[in-house]
């Protein structure tokens, strides 16, 4: 071979391997897989149809999960099946409700489904949700089945006339939000009540306030008050006890409205009132607004005097709204039952009396009730299909 051929062979040798390099470095390196939080079922067998894929976040049982730190004491294993979502920094069960069940309003059906969670407030991340069918609860809430996010037009229309399709019943919001905001409460133990109102621009020519007046508050920057925190407005008025055995159950708080900090000093603030739900006063007290979150409750028929018991747990009417001695429709009572037996914000009551108990006589059916908020011991219930007059005293019914 003549010594040009041999320099031609070889440039040729050459830039077949820097070619066959220059591709490999072009080739893009495989992307790393985030690390589950916990492990996956097993894969269908080659010969099954594989499932349904699962919105985006939320995971099909069995599973095991890593510890993590919670006040919720969660389970940290889930059953074959059962479809689960692990809660991540800023999660609330509002917005799990939204995306895995279409409708935010749906939020007691997981909390419901998960006793773990001692107060609806505060989830924390690692915590193991399990969530319901989603086709089935979305079908009913939006008539889809799909679990998309609703929109605002969705929402508006479902807190206007209810929600539901031909697959499943109507929802309809258990009570009005401001209603709920506003609502009274019973509490075992004295909140702290150290921030609390002082003055008015008014002065003392004025002893009530209402919606846009300006008040003073005890303390500033001192506190941590800050400019644009909002808080709630509340005063004790007396200790409920039991109608029957006369023994004290806790003591009943008012809200009486909520505030915006507008100017912050060392030692005071300034707020302004955004929504009165009663008549403000001096040394109403004040803590940070935290918003509502309204249940729904399904379209049904209306109980009667041949409904029969459902032999679940019996409570009674211990306390009303605005200190009433007798209640309808719509209107607010307080139940000495409450998350220690299990009450979740959308449980079902019925109202009833038995004439005469020493016999007993068959039970008067008076109308029905929804759990709108709950405490340790007591629940907040808003009256409907109510067909008699409902007094303190009178039993309730878990349905």
């Amino acid at each position: 071979m003549s010594k040009g051929m041999g320099i031609l062979c070889g440039m040729a040798a050459l830039a077949l391997v820097l070619g066959q390099t220059e591709a490999r470095g072009d080739a893009p390196a495989p992307a790393k897989r985030k690390a589950r939080p916990a492990t996956p079922a097993a894969a269908a067998p080659a010969d099954q149809p594989a499932p349904a894929a699962a919105p985006e976040g939320l995971l099909k049982g069995p599973a095991t999960l890593p510890p993590h730190w919670s006040r919720n004491h969660c389970p940290d294993t889930v059953p074959d099946g059962a479809s689960y979502y692990v809660v991540v920094k800023g999660d609330t069960l509002w917005d799990i409700a939204r995306r895995f069940l279409g409708n935010p309003y749906l939020w007691p059906q997981i909390w419901d489904r998960n006793r773990c969670i001692t107060d609806a407030h505060w989830i924390y991340p690692g915590d193991v949700l399990i969530v319901p069918d989603v086709n089935v609860v979305a079908s009913g809430a939006g008539g889809t089945g799909t679990g998309t996010e609703e929109t605002p037009e969705s929402a508006a229309a479902a807190g206007a006339a209810g929600v539901g399709g031909p697959t499943g019943p109507a929802l309809v919001p258990a009570i009005e939000e401001t209603a709920l905001q506003c609502a009274p409460y019973v509490v075992d133990n004295r909140e702290d009540e150290s921030l609390h109102l002082i003055g008015s621009e008014q002065g003392a020519t004025k002893v009530a306030y209402a919606d846009r007046d300006i008040l003073y508050l005890n303390k500033g920057t001192n506190a941590g008050v800050k400019a644009g925190d909002v808080y709630t407005l509340h005063h004790p008025t007396y200790t409920v006890k039991h109608p029957e055995t006369g023994r004290a159950i806790g003591t009943k708080i008012e809200t009486t409205g909520w505030a915006r900090v507008v100017l912050v000093q060392e030692n005071t603030a300034t707020v302004v009132v955004e929504q009165a739900c009663a008549d403000i006063h001096l040394g109403d007290y004040l803590k940070p607004f935290e918003a509502v979150q309204v249940p729904l409750i399904t379209d049904h028929p209306r109980p009667t005097r041949l409904t029969p018991p459902s032999g679940k747990i019996v409570g009674t009417v211990v306390d009303m709204e605005n200190d009433a001695s007798i209640a309808a429709d719509r209107q607010l009572v307080i139940v000495n039952l409450g998350t220690a037996n299990s009450i979740t914000p959308g449980n079902i009551f019925i109202f009833y009396k038995v004439m005469y108990p020493s016999v007993p006589t068959p039970r008067i059916v008076l109308g029905e009730g929804v759990v709108v908020a709950v405490r340790d011991r007591t629940s907040t219930v808003r009256i409907f299909n109510a067909d008699d007059a409902i007094m303190p005293g009178e039993k309730v019914e878990l349905q």
